[in-house]
């Protein structure tokens, strides 16, 4: 090898290479390790189960625009940033940056990091492997395997090759998520009451110092789960009139006396058609049982597996994430306070790791996907096929996934316009 190959680092546009052999004697091992073999062939046959996820979750989300609902669904997208597309934290609005860029660091390690696994189990050169900066922030590694080697090679190796990044990554999403479930699973409220999700400014609760993150746990002494039972239309209190608070504030129990209801909140009686009256202290609340509720939704997987697409920094999916910014502080963890966070590690793990590997194994060229499509293709033809019909039937594979893609990214912005 050369001594381009070898120069440790590398500065280009900001992006900064470091090379190290390290890496590559560590994949030396690891591929001679012999279970690597079969691991190739388990992820070989992994990369087209993430592609059908990838077709089946594009096809829905156009079914979706397509159907009844898919104004309203269109018109929500619309409210969020465009760079909600992106998977870059920092950049994406919705990734949070600390968990987002410790998965996706991790995500784009273990991708690379198979992809050289793979390629040195099946005696494949690996020409050199490394981290990547973008000035001194870490964003990634690659691993560059001998492009030469890779193409003269059997198609089942190149092809094992090509399917170890994506593959590993959807492997190791799915085993996040696994966890993540078994630690929402054991999540509990942590106290008996309502959970203060916001608190109007100006209101009764707001004046006496209550904050969102409390549990208001007793009104006038009485134990509550639903402020509603006390300070709802069935009330016998009235505007004007005193209260006494006890709250839960990060494992305390806070007395605030003497605050006044204020007037009112109107409701209209489906049954008389008449409009009910009633005071209140100015809070949006989260009831126990919406807790456990919501806890139990969450680890039902096959009932809803939907609900894990919901982002938990999206506004409307905060109330259904367990560990979401608005109700994660409300639930108590064998974790002890680790519970959240970790919950929300793996689930950034998962998210990124599963959409890192859909993505790749799109048959899209020069993706993964895209040269293991054009792999196969050629198998297929048995040595009769040209470089140029090969290529040719790449790139129409190629355009029809980034048509799908594009309609999928651009249809809510276009879905007033046809």
């Amino acid at each position: 090898m050369g001594s381009e190959e070898y120069k440790r680092f590398e500065f280009h546009y900001g992006i900064v290479l470091l090379r190290t052999r390290r890496f590559q004697s560590l994949m030396d091992r690891l591929g001679a390790n012999r279970i690597s073999k079969p691991l190739g062939w388990f992820l070989l046959y992994v990369m087209p189960v993430a592609a059908a996820l990838g077709f089946f979750l594009f096809l829905s989300q156009l079914s979706i625009l397509l159907s009844p609902r898919g104004a309203v669904v269109a018109s929500y997208v619309r409210t969020l940033s465009p760079l909600a597309n992106l998977g870059l934290p920092g950049i994406n609005p919705y990734i949070p940056i600390v968990y987002g860029w410790i998965a996706l660091i991790v995500a784009m390690v273990i991708h690379e990091g198979a992809h050289g696994i793979v390629a040195r189990s099946l005696g494949l050169p690996v020409k050199a492997s490394g981290l990547l900066f973008f000035l001194f922030l870490p964003i990634g590694a690659f691993v560059d395997v001998d492009e030469n080697a890779l193409k003269a090679a059997k198609a089942s190796y190149s092809a094992r090759v090509l399917a170890g990044g994506a593959g590993i990554n959807l492997v190791f999403g799915v085993i996040c998520l696994i966890i993540l479930v078994a630690i929402v699973g054991a999540f509990s409220p942590a106290s008996s009451g309502a959970g203060i999700i916001n608190v109007g400014t100006g209101t009764p609760a707001g004046i006496a110092g209550v904050k969102p993150g409390d549990i208001i746990t007793q009104v006038n002494g009485v134990s509550i789960t639903d402020l509603n039972t006390v300070l709802g239309p069935n009330t016998t209190l009235k505007a004007g009139q005193f209260v006494n608070l006890t709250v839960y504030r990060n494992g305390n129990l806070l007395q605030f006396t003497k605050v006044q209801l204020a007037c009112c909140d109107i409701i209209e009686n489906l049954r008389t058609g008449q409009n009910i009256s009633y005071p209140y202290i100015g809070v949006a609340q989260v009831t126990k049982s919406d807790l456990t509720t919501t806890v139990s939704k969450y680890v039902t997987p096959l009932d809803n597996p939907w609900q894990y697409v919901c982002i938990p920094t999206l506004p409307v999916c905060q109330a259904r994430v367990p560990f979401s910014d608005s109700i994660g502080g409300f639930y108590t963890s064998p974790l002890g306070s680790a519970g959240v966070p970790i919950a929300n590690l793996m689930y950034w793990f998962f998210f990124l790791n599963f959409n890192l590997a859909i993505f790749n194994a799109l048959p899209i060229y020069p993706l993964d996907g895209g040269q293991a499509f054009a792999v196969g293709v050629k198998a297929l033809g048995r040595g009769k096929m040209s470089e140029a019909t090969l290529m040719r039937i790449t790139g129409i594979a190629t355009v029809v996934v980034i048509a799908m893609l594009f309609g999928v990214i651009a249809g809510p912005y276009l879905y007033n316009i046809f």
